[in-house]
């Protein structure tokens, strides 16, 4: 059967418009439409699709759509997908931009992402939870998942634990002697400005590793030290505008492009900043393709998705510690979970009633 391109474009636009809480609030929400919902892809699928988006340069959550899109058109889908998930981010940003940089504030806004945080961290782990039960199906999959908790917690790097997880798997299917463990280690506008703008959020998006946040510091050097777009309070503000939006927070470069030359440069940085890694990952998924049936890389990618389940849990904990810390918040996020678990109810409902949440207490 094939998917038509709009029927693509829908569920991550959801994802884009409602997918608070960061990266992995939004793979929450991704898998419940792509895997629960619309039966378009397996959990197994979703979990290779977070593996190869992290061994990419720039923001994961493009990856992931990516990769599900051309699973189902190709490269059409997969440009669709990678579109839809961040034109709702693009749009909001640039009307939060010019709200701060007329009003220098943005009131009340606060409130309702407190609630927001507590219904998506409930989001994150209850997603953990119902992936962990399908992916890890033996001892094997479940040493993996200590092993990758116990790095996390020792707040280890999340790519390289992801990408350890997997050669462990290899080493544990394939080579008979269990010492390998003791290896282990513990344009038309203004032309010249349209150019820089673009380069620097090109060769930004070209290096990153490490998610959206890594982008941060690169950004900050360019457009606040060396070309002068903004102030640095003007930067930080566009940073605190990129995690209270839905999205990628790498979207900031939106409104640094927006400060500098209105929609045009949002366009430019928006453009220049995810275009790198949607390039790569074409040539990934070609790659992974032709070797996907290899033995090694069916024993490498069950070590991956153990470790995407593990990553799951640990960034659920993480945000517990962080939106739970209130009483009222923390039990709101409780029954969230609950909710979630027993009625397998849609998350856009609850970011809703999460949003009513914060309003009330506020």
């Amino acid at each position: 059967m094939i998917v038509r391109l709009r029927d693509i474009a829908k569920p991550f636009l959801k994802v884009g418009t409602f997918g608070f809480g960061g990266g992995f609030g939004m793979l929450a929400m991704i898998r419940t439409e792509c895997v629960k919902i619309k039966k378009w892809i397996t959990d197994d699928e979703l979990a290779i699709a977070v593996a190869l988006g992290q061994m990419v340069p720039g923001p994961y959550v493009p990856h992931y759509c990516q990769y599900i899109g051309n699973l189902l058109r190709g490269l059409p889908g997969g440009a669709t997908a990678t579109i839809a998930l961040l034109l709702p981010s693009f749009l909001i940003m640039i009307a939060l931009s010019w709200i701060y940089l007329v009003y220098q504030a943005l009131p009340g806004i606060n409130f309702i992402f407190k609630g927001i945080g507590a219904v998506m961290t409930a989001i994150i782990i209850w997603a953990a939870y119902d992936m962990g039960r399908i992916l890890i199906k033996n001892w094997k999959s479940a040493m993996i998942l200590v092993f990758s908790l116990i790095l996390f917690s020792l707040k280890f790097d999340p790519i390289l634990t992801v990408l350890i997880s997997g050669v462990l798997m290899v080493a544990i299917d394939h080579i008979p002697s269990r010492k390998i463990f003791l290896a282990i280690p513990l344009f038309v506008f203004e032309p010249k400005k349209a150019l820089d703008l673009f380069w620097v959020f090109f060769k930004t998006g070209a290096v990153i590793f490490g998610g959206g946040y890594a982008a941060i510091p690169f950004m900050e050097r360019e457009a606040c030290l060396t070309h002068h777009w903004v102030t640095p309070k003007e930067f930080l503000a566009g940073v605190a505008l990129g995690q209270v939006t839905p999205g990628p927070v790498a979207i900031t470069a939106t409104f640094v492009g927006f400060k500098t030359m209105g929609l045009a440069g949002a366009f430019i940085s928006t453009l220049a900043i995810f275009l790198p890694s949607f390039i790569i990952l074409q040539v990934f998924i070609k790659i992974y393709k032709q070797v996907e049936h290899n033995r090694f890389i069916v024993s490498l990618f069950n070590g991956l998705k153990a470790a995407v389940v593990a990553l799951l849990f640990w960034t659920g904990l993480y945000f517990a510690f962080i939106n739970w810390h209130d009483w009222p918040y923390a039990l709101f996020g409780a029954a969230a979970l609950v909710t979630l678990i027993l009625f397998n109810l849609q998350p856009i409902i609850l970011i809703a009633a999460g949003i009513i949440f914060g309003l009330i207490l506020r």
